[in-house]
């Protein structure tokens, strides 16, 4: 991802617009405190935006405000004009019919990643590689990760664990359009390959699908950022009835 090395960083302005397999990544500098966004940089927004992050507080109105300026940002590099894109009940951005989009962040940047739909549901996430926090392996990763990274050089596992906690969190973001529920880790195996794609396996508790999963990754300056793709994927059944 060339381009961004975060050095010049002026809060709510593009850090960088980034074409993936997936869709549009558009990424906006945020500040990493707590204090009130400019009322300036509220109205850029829609007015149902506005309205709805003036309701907000703390990390959680930049983040927003972050977010709506990237996903903006991202639709305008497609070409589209921007909505008001509000947050259904889980907190995902609900974008207009034909649409998939998908917001991050973490600490000074927002990210957003749209596209059209036609091809699946979009989930996006944005992870530090410091501090490390091998402890939280048991409750991301299933038995054959946690097999797989014993495997691995000690140097090596944190990363590992980092890049399936990071699949995993938008395996549970490009599944919500479907499931509407939080999806858990252990509901989930990833095999990332070291090309930057990853085989995503999907054990869903509820039983609902079947799905079909496509997850890669890209290193940025001390960050992972990956992407999910999910579409509905065809019975036996609808399989011999579409070519019949």
């Amino acid at each position: 991802m060339a381009g961004y090395d975060g050095a010049t960083l002026v809060s709510y302005t593009v850090a960088f617009h980034h074409a993936t397999p997936h869709g549009v990544l558009s990424a906006i500098h945020i500040p990493d405190a707590p204090e009130p966004v400019p009322e300036s940089v509220v109205a850029r927004l829609h007015v149902e935006e506005a309205e709805f992050a003036r309701t907000l507080r703390g990390y959680r109105q930049v983040q927003f405000v972050g977010g709506r300026l990237a996903i903006r940002s991202a639709l305008q590099q497609l070409g589209l004009a921007s909505t008001p894109i509000l947050p259904n009940e889980r907190g995902a951005p609900v974008l207009p019919k034909g649409l998939s989009g998908s917001i991050t962040h973490k600490r000074d940047l927002a990210l957003a990643m749209v596209a059209r739909d036609a091809l699946g549901t979009l989930g996006v996430d944005l992870e530090d590689y410091a501090p490390p926090r091998p402890s939280i392996a048991e409750r991301v990763l299933v038995a054959e990760e946690i097999e797989a990274l014993q495997r691995l050089a000690e140097e090596r596992r944190w990363i590992a664990l980092l890049l399936r906690f990071s699949i995993k969190e938008a395996v549970y973001k490009a599944l919500d359009p479907y499931v509407h529920r939080y999806v858990g880790f252990h509901e989930v195996m990833v095999r990332p390959d070291l090309h930057g794609w990853a085989e995503v396996t999907l054990r869903l508790e509820k039983g609902e699908g079947p799905f079909e999963a496509e997850a890669r990754y890209e290193w940025l300056f001390g960050r992972i950022v990956t992407s999910v793709r999910i579409r509905e994927a065809q019975t036996d059944t609808q399989q011999v009835a579409a070519q019949s």
